[in-house]
């Protein structure tokens, strides 16, 4: 087949090449930088939980007057109820009692601990998952 003069001028030109290429990679492009997004705002809220279960622990240990005082308002112990309220002052949103665990003494060899663990749900894009910290501090 042989092709006509008009053809082979259509056949040549390159005017939607850029429109084509850009459709094949901006999905690409959008996946990674949501990908990153996503998992930035995971590690920031692991970060921010890593330090609420690592105070909590200390301030357990040592017996200290902000998580050993009853909280107005809160039904769970005074303990829970400081980890509940530091989650919160960290910018997450407030674990329940079920989510948090505490052992006043946590045995490593002859050293006793106070050991704080919580498991903090977490959804991005439709994707449910637990992010999970725990702390523990020589008692006192």
């Amino acid at each position: 087949m042989k092709l006509r003069p008009r053809d082979r001028g259509i056949l040549a030109r390159r005017d939607g090449a850029a429109a084509v290429e850009f459709a094949v990679v901006f999905p690409l492009f959008a996946l990674v930088l949501f990908a990153g997004l996503g998992f930035g705002m995971a590690m920031l809220n692991l970060n921010a939980l890593q330090s609420v279960v690592t105070q909590s622990a200390r301030c357990i240990a040592i017996a200290g007057s902000a998580c050993t005082a009853p909280v107005a308002g809160c039904t769970d112990t005074p303990a829970q109820c400081y980890i509940e309220q530091l989650a919160v002052t960290q910018g997450l949103a407030r674990p329940s009692a079920s989510q948090i665990t505490i052992i006043p003494a946590y045995l490593v060899g002859v050293a006793s601990f106070t050991r704080v663990q919580v498991t903090y749900p977490m959804s991005l894009a439709g994707y449910s998952f637990n992010l999970n910290a725990t702390a523990q501090f020589p008692n006192g």
